[in-house]
């Protein structure tokens, strides 16, 4: 199995951004007061897989582009863990980031030039290594990763598997979800922070400016008529050029974008990607149980709505994600325009959702149809051998509002 590897390890200033307050940490690593040297990254993608206590350099890159933004300062946008980031900094025109040794987790670092952030970049700090997993229908293949961006676990029972967050097309993430069907807290350094949920004026022709200033913003807009369109983050007019651009966001004919959120050397998968995956998975018996043995519901939660289909057959709450052929999907419902949860961990009926790299061709003849392809996975209740919960089909075209967030796998290029 091939690996991806990772660049390995060798007093806070705060400034007001647009909607966003950002604190950049200016101290630098050192040894008895000698500065140390960043290791300098030459990939050039908008997230960077790095291990506990990196110490990185990047080009202030427009994603896989041969483009630099324009900045004069650098800012910490979140993280998922209150100790992972120890310094953000500049220097020689290059985004500087230092991370705490032993912590695991996500970060969002932006550049900033006078007002406005330019670009901003995803850090995904692991201590293990993302596996490469090959797949092949027979006539088809695709390597997939092992998890979902943003992941620090590929287990099947374990809710660090369930990763980041995007909506469909853009190049920023938010932290996911838990167990419980909740928000992950993101911090920036000491404080807590979350995402703003911003409507789109009407008139809005394109937001993807938008978007990239305001990476903690949840945009979108809603019709009581789809006369203009379904929920999009992107637009409230969708002419011509714009579904055009729309449907090359995370493919162009194939190739990696400049909003694709991947590390350098993949791309997010597309729905032809995730067939092979579902026509690899010949028998039903190799798509397993979704068991957590480990956990128990408690007496209290026996009751409530939302635990007492597993209550009642076995106590054990079997929604936690599984194996579909050799992937893990995790069980992770999906954010909406208005940062509800739908069909989230505990429901009744929970989804395992991730994004693919297309757009549902139906909405080229029609605004109502503005959604993007999700490939998704129900659960269904097996009477027999005691009860279970098990994975049901894989559907690879499932249509979603672009203002949804799901997370997101990456194939190789």
């Amino acid at each position: 199995m091939k690996t991806i590897q990772k660049i390995l390890k060798v007093g806070a200033v705060c400034i007001a951004l647009l909607s966003v307050a950002f604190c950049a940490k200016n101290n630098v690593p050192g040894d008895g007061g000698k500065e140390k040297t960043p290791v300098y990254i030459t990939d050039r993608a908008n997230c960077f897989v790095v291990a506990p206590g990196a110490y990185v350099a990047i080009d202030p890159c427009k994603g896989n582009s041969k483009d630099n933004v324009d900045f004069d300062s650098v800012g910490l946008v979140w993280e998922d863990n209150t100790n992972l980031v120890t310094s953000v900094s500049s220097k020689d025109g290059k985004i500087v980031v230092a991370f705490a040794a032993e912590e695991e987790g996500n970060a969002v670092v932006c550049a900033i030039n006078g007002a406005d952030t330019t670009w901003s970049w995803n850090f995904w700090v692991l201590s293990d290594i993302i596996k490469d997993i090959p797949v092949s229908d027979g006539t088809n293949s695709a390597t997939f990763m092992d998890r979902n961006i943003g992941a620090l676990s590929y287990s099947a029972y374990n809710e660090k598997s369930i990763g980041n967050v995007y909506q469909w097309g853009r190049k920023d993430p938010w932290a996911g979800l838990n167990y419980e069907g909740g928000f992950k807290k993101m911090y920036r350094f000491a404080d807590e922070v979350t995402r703003g949920n911003q409507t789109l004026a009407d008139g809005t022709k394109n937001n993807i400016p938008n978007a990239i200033s305001h990476p903690m913003t949840h945009w979108y807009q809603v019709y009581a008529s789809t006369s203009k369109g379904n929920c999009s983050w992107l637009s409230t007019e969708f002419d011509a050029t714009e579904i055009a651009e729309a449907d090359t966001l995370w493919n162009n004919d194939g190739k990696k974008t400049i909003y694709d959120p991947c590390p350098a050397g993949y791309k997010v998968a597309t729905q032809a990607d995730w067939n092979i995956v579902k026509n690899s998975v010949k028998e039903a018996k190799d798509s397993v149980k979704i068991v957590d043995p480990a956990y128990v519901a408690p007496e209290s939660m026996s009751s409530t709505w939302s635990e007492q289909y597993a209550y009642r057959y076995s106590k054990q709450v079997q929604f936690r994600g599984g194996w579909f052929g050799p992937l893990t999907i995790m069980i992770g419902g999906e954010i909406t325009h208005l940062l509800a949860i739908n069909k989230n961990v505990p429901a009744l009926q929970p989804t395992a959702e991730i994004w693919t790299a297309n757009i549902d061709p139906n909405f080229k003849a029609s605004k109502s149809n503005f959604r993007a392809y999700a490939c998704v996975l129900n659960a269904s209740w097996v009477t027999n051998d005691g009860g279970y919960l098990k994975m049901g089909n894989l559907n690879t075209a499932s249509g979603l509002n672009l203002a949804h967030e799901l997370p997101v796998r990456c194939v190789k290029e």
